[in-house]
């Protein structure tokens, strides 16, 4: 054997034996070809002999038909193939036309006429265009729409959007499946897992569009042999016999384009400003190319090859309305004083106890009815003294605030600036992506291929923390490493394995731009206050990316992180798969018998920086007090630190999938398609056992903790042990293992179909199937990997050490706060089950001739058993008052100073009134249902023109499940009656459009029409394409809200309804803690001026027993928001530079309208377009109940200002160049 043989055969056998281990079935993507054969009177044709060109590599396959007239080659790759078909004393058969894609089965039936010994005739005709295999919905995108259609991306999933089962999710990049969730579909490269084992995505791993062969879509009712409940494969392109390559080169750039509202508003709103509002710019780049042909001196061998480098530069907007004045950053509180003469002096802040001012600066600086023209009072300061600004406090707003004109508008009720503040953060980007892929035939009986894509990327383009722009954008550092491979066998002609296997892997490390340490030393604080620093969070904490967490008043944006755990994070994954198909043709059944193991491992550094263990510093107080004893420098209300931080999460799982399915011919024009599939998923382990569980029903309900093993007691809070029982796995007597839940293995799935010939040009299909999603580590992550660790430690000013102490040692000093009721607990049940769906559709299909087909659909998908979380220590809503008090049942506390603490007696009001709030357990309590109609006309790329339109009429109801959250779940607003969430599920559309197209423009030399033209005249009037893609959809829903902006002050929470939970969440998407759903008081669906809705038909909640369940509480998703629609067109010139070299030159137009696509996504949504605002909460000292205080409205509630990218369309015009050279 010759060294590049034996490199190919080493290739094949690394990634087909390497892989052990398992998760969910991936599948083949090989197709199948299959007929039969008759002569005229239509008696069939035993041992007609069947030859199947591949028409790129010119291999033949060789078959014989049946006793049944029937012939089947399976295992064949993507691409066009001819079929020729003799017996004897009858004429030779071709048929042409045959595309096959992805898993595919084609029939290509032939009726042979009899020959007479002097003839020589061969018969040609076309395959079907339609599916008469099966019941599966599917779609695919091939190669040459890959290339040629207008898109905003180099992203080949954001060709998704063009399937008419798939939408845009959250936001741009992310994707909801019609009939279910954001969640649970199967990605396969090349057969090679790609779904995210951590959150259930797709994965970054993907190859350039140069190496796309396909994107194809099972995206209903497919067959047991594939997972998920849907299943999305991208397939590489393969070498052919002739040497073909490209270089390309593309632009887009902010000078050819439009602008965004956005950007609109922020360049007129900063007029006259000192600090104008940048230019919106962008540069982005893409330079590659391929190459692909026969190995030299190799037979049967061939190679494709491919790379692209995708370079740009940004601007990432950042805007926010919650930030306090300027001008209150250097101590000037003037601003607030409009009327000297009638005004409320209590928003200005108080002077503080202990702090000396002179008597120059007491009758200057501070407040007095008819200031300035007064003698101050010494008890509010207008503007505190500049020798009395703490120093560092200043260079940290220097150096980390934005920059914004002290001229602002305020806001006099709460201190805000009075308008939205919007600015440009320069981003810089850098991508690689590499393919390599190699296809062998030993013989015609084995075929071997082998497939590798890596990545690199590396840059930034979200804010560390927005509106911050001083802390820059969070960095990413990605590397991702793909190998796949397949053996494919012919052991008879009816007989045929395929054995195949491979590995993802991918690195991704995200991080702010400081260290903690670094940090510090930047707003001043020299090594001895570092070092005390890092003597309470622990000096390992200096070291690592990150910073101080300041709250300075519930009112103000806090000096936090946008990212959440993102500012030092670690994510990693390892899938290995492993999986064979066996094919068996036993007379009109066609059997296929397999099974596929993956093997997942996921780190994540998200369960390592809960509680943000670099520290948090809070200073509590009412109105602008907080905001003004962080400008003094004084010592913080409270702060908090960890202890001991648990190492990454670093887990494991497998899951297998086992199938078995028949597609039974029961004559001609009739197949049934019975399959069944068992899945088993094995419980994630750590490699540590650093998981923790609860267990509510323990001991007559009063409960207990239960660990992995003893590895994991010493990263716990002392507290728990010493809270409730605590047990390893081994010890529970539950039957459970070191993954603390038990192995789900009820997974069995039946699935049947039919489809039902009518004629030569109709079809009929249908069918039913038992679903389940893909399985992730996100499951365990939260719940039971990262909130039961890293508890938070709460130090305030006590009796038994010195006292707290001010900047710059301000963590230093204080009593640790030891309430086991402060910590939080997560449950999950230990026989959690994967989600049941149920899909089902009834299918008439007909082919129109052209190569075009229509097809009408109903789709029916039921989903039971969703996951999502109940707070198990949330008491039912009441007019009894909870932990209104100072902790004496006497005295009212006052919410802004955080000094409400529960009664003894309070306590015992909880269910378990040693723990926490957030004591969510996640069950199977979800469930969802949709219904759909959908009609696709289809024409296949021919003579220059392909068409593709969809239409989809959706009614989607859910019970408020899914908000991007992946397979966790969320949470229902209403948890003793979550089944009142049953409403409009989110970012669905009732109606969607989709349409998109190539056609070659039929002038020009080799074309139809202007074949005699020079070449001079060829090259102006000749070679022309235009491409476009465009969509329009309905709105999707969304929830009004309102949040407390005081409620989660004091050491628990108070506010409406008494329920002792901050975990109160009106969405549903642990976004919005602590949110409140409105309650409706007039015809919120009348405009008021911009705003689409009415806000004041909405009022805020109860304030007691009735705050879930009063009649006039807004349901979830009430809101539907504008609906959308862009248009992409492109226009290409084809220039002939020799006999097989082309350029082609053209430009993309993304929404060439420019027209403003205003459907909110998710952070917009949630954050200001469904936000009715906040409102304060005080205590009546009569009834000792939460009362409203003061309400401040979002004044930007229900109005679409802001413009999104949407089903792959941009949020405005952008023109891409292109110059692509082929040959």
């Amino acid at each position: 054997m010759s060294f590049a043989k034996y490199l190919v055969v080493l290739l094949a056998l690394a990634i087909s034996v390497g892989c052990a281990q398992s998760l969910l079935a991936q599948g083949t993507d090989l197709g199948t070809i299959r007929g039969t054969v008759t002569d005229p009177s239509g008696a069939v044709i035993a041992n007609a002999s069947v030859t199947i060109a591949d028409l790129a590599t010119n291999t033949l396959r060789h078959t014989d038909t049946n006793p049944h007239g029937e012939y089947q080659m399976f295992g064949l790759p993507s691409g066009t193939y001819k079929v020729t078909i003799a017996a004897p004393g009858m004429t030779a058969y071709d048929i042409t036309g045959i595309v096959l894609t992805g898993s595919g089965t084609v029939n290509a039936n032939a009726v042979l006429k009899i020959s007479t010994a002097t003839e020589s005739v061969v018969v040609t005709t076309e395959a079907s265009t339609i599916n008469t295999a099966d019941q599966t919905i599917a779609d695919t995108i091939t190669s040459r729409e890959v290339l040629d259609l207008p898109r905003d991306s180099r992203d080949v999933y954001s060709f998704l959007y063009l399937n008419p089962n798939i939408t845009q999710g959250v936001g741009d990049g992310t994707f909801k499946f019609l009939g279910f969730q954001s969640y649970g579909a199967n990605f396969t490269i090349d057969g090679q897992r790609s779904t995210s084992t951590l959150d259930g995505s797709a994965s970054a791993s993907e190859p350039s569009l140069e190496a796309v062969g396909e994107l194809n879509v099972l995206s209903n009712d497919f067959s047991a042999e594939y997972a998920g409940i849907s299943s999305i494969r991208v397939t590489t392109k393969r070498g052919s016999n002739q040497f073909h390559g490209s270089a390309f080169y593309n632009n887009k750039n902010s000078a050819l384009a439009g602008l965004t509202i956005q950007d609109q508003l922020g360049i007129r709103d900063a007029q006259g400003s000192l600090y104008p509002y940048p230019s919106p710019y962008f540069n982005f780049n893409d330079v590659g190319g391929s190459l692909g042909g026969p190995i030299p001196g190799l037979t049967k061998t061939w190679f494709f090859m491919a790379y692209e480098r995708n370079y740009s530069r940004d601007s990432v907007q950042v805007a926010d309305s919650r930030l306090p004045h300027p001008s209150f950053w250097t101590g000037d509180f003037s601003p607030l004083i409009t009327n000297p003469d009638d005004m409320n002096p209590d928003i200005l802040p108080a002077v503080p106890a202990g702090v000396t001012l002179t008597p120059e600066e007491i009758a200057t600086d501070t407040y007095c009815d008819g200031w300035p023209n007064c003698t101050g009072t010494g008890e509010q300061f207008v503007k505190i003294p500049s020798e009395l600004l703490n120093p560092n406090v200043q260079q940290l707003i220097n150096g980390y605030f934005p920059k914004i004109d002290p001229s602002i508008a305020v806001n006099t009720s709460n201190g805000r600036i009075g308008e939205l503040f919007q600015t440009l953060m320069p981003s810089n980007t850098t991508r690689d992506l590499g393919t390599l892929r190699i296809d062998h035939d030993f013989s015609d009986k084995d075929h071997v291929y082998g497939v590798y894509n890596g990545q690199a990327f590396s840059g930034g383009n979200s804010a560390v923390r927005s509106p911050f722009t001083g802390l820059g954008l969070t960095q990413q550092e990605r590397r991702t490493h793909t190998l796949s491979g397949s053996y494919v066998r012919t052991i008879r002609n009816n007989i045929i394995n395929e054995a195949r296997g491979g590995f993802n892997r991918e690195f991704i490390y995200r991080h702010s731009n400081t260290t903690l340490q670094s940090f510090l030393s930047s707003i001043g604080f020299d090594q001895n206050a570092i070092d005390a620093y890092g003597a309470v969070v622990g000096p390992a904490e200096l070291l690592t990316h990150g910073h101080t967490v300041i709250n300075y008043g519930s009112r103000f944006t806090s000096f936090d992180r946008s990212g959440n755990r993102n500012t030092d994070r670690q994510e990693s994954q390892y899938l290995s798969t492993f999986g064979d198909t066996l094919t068996w043709v036993i007379k009109n059944h066609n059997l296929k018998i397999g099974a596929d193991f993956v093997h997942n491992e996921g780190l994540d550094g998200f369960s390592t920086a809960r509680g943000n263990p670099r520290g948090t510093m809070t200073y509590s107080g009412r109105s602008t007090d907080a905001f003004a004893n962080f400008l003094l420098g004084l010592p913080p209300s409270k702060v908090t630190y960890i202890a001991k931080t648990r190492p990454d999460m670093d887990v494991t799982n497998w899951e297998q999938g086992y199938f078995f399915q028949d597609d039974w011919k029961v004559k001609s024009n009739l197949t049934i398609n019975l399959g069944v599939r068992y899945e088993l998923v094995s419980p994630w382990l750590d490699k540590h056992d650093i998981l923790l569980n609860f267990d509510p029903t323990f001991n007559n309900n009063t409960g207990r903790f239960i660990v992995s093993s003893d590895k994991t007691l010493p990263y716990l809070d002392p507290r728990i042990p010493a809270t409730l029982p605590t047990v390893t796995a081994a010890q529970s007597g539950l039957g459970i293992g070191r993954g603390l839940i038990r192995t789900d293995k009820n997974n069995f799935a039946p699935r049947v179909g039919f489809a039902w010939g009518i004629g030569d040009k109709s079809v009929i299909r249908g069918g039913y199937g038992i679903y389940f999603p893909t399985s992730a580590a996100q499951g365990v992550r939260d719940p039971i990997s990262t909130n039961g660790f890293n508890q938070a430690l709460i130090k305030q000013t006590g009796t038994e050490n010195p006292p707290v102490q001010p900047w710059p040692t301000p963590l230093t000093g204080g009593d640790v706060v030891l309430d086991s009721s402060a910590f939080s607990i997560n449950a999950v049940p230990i026989g959690l089950r994967e989600p049941l769906v149920q899909q089902y559709n009834a299918t008439f299909e007909r082919q129109l001739g052209l190569k075009t087909s229509v097809r009408f659909s109903y789709i029916g998908i039921h989903s039971g058993g969703l996951i999502g979380g109940i707070d198990l220590n949330e008491i039912a809503p009441s007019d009894n008052p909870w932990g209104t008090t100072i902790g004496d049942g006497v005295t009212p506390c006052t919410p802004d100073d955080g000094d409400c603490v529960p009664t003894n007696a309070d306590y015992a009001r909880l269910p378990y009134p040693t723990l926490g709030d957030y004591l969510l357990t996640y069950g199977n309590y979800g469930y969802s249902r949709s219904n759909s109609f959908q009609t696709q006309v289809e024409r296949r790329f021919d003579k220059g023109l392909m068409l593709n339109a969809s239409y989809t009429y959706l009614d989607q109801k859910s019970t408020g499940i899914d908000q991007g959250n992946s397979s966790l779940g969320g949470v229902p607003y209403d948890p003793f009656q979550p089944h009142l969430d049953y409403t409009e599920d989110a970012w669905v559309s009732h109606h969607r459009f989709v349409f998109y197209g190539v056609y070659d423009l039929p002038f020009g030399r080799n074309r139809r029409f202007g074949s005699g033209l020079s070449k001079w005249a060829d090259a102006v009037a000749g070679g022309w394409q235009t491409t476009f893609q465009m969509f329009a959809k309905s709105g999707t829903a969304f929830t009004p809200y309102w949040t407390c902006d005081n409620c989660g002050n004091g050491l628990r929470m108070v506010g409406p309804g008494n329920i002792a939970s901050e975990s109160i969440d009106a969405l549903g998407d642990f976004n919005d803690f602590i949110g409140y759903r409105p309650m409706i008081v007039g015809n919120y669906k009348q405009h008021a001026g911009d705003q689409i809705f009415n806000p004041d038909a909405f009022a805020p909640p109860p304030m007691g027993a009735d705050v879930f369940r009063n009649s006039a509480i807004a349901r979830k998703n009430l809101l539907w928001g504008p609906g959308g629609w862009g248009v992409n067109f492109g226009l290409h010139k084809d220039f002939k530079l020799g006999e097989r070299v082309t350029a082609n030159f053209g430009a993309d137009f993304d929404n060439i309208f420019n027209h403003p696509i205003r459907m909110p996504n998710q952070d917009f949504g949630d954050g200001s377009f469904s936000y009715l605002g906040g409102f304060d909460v005080q205590i009546d000292p009569d009834t000792l109940m939460p009362a409203i205080e003061d309400v401040n409205p979002n004044a930007d509630f229900a109005r679409a200002f802001s413009t999104f990218p949407q089903e792959g369309v941009d949020s405005r015009r952008t023109i891409r160049l292109r110059l692509r050279i082929t040959f």
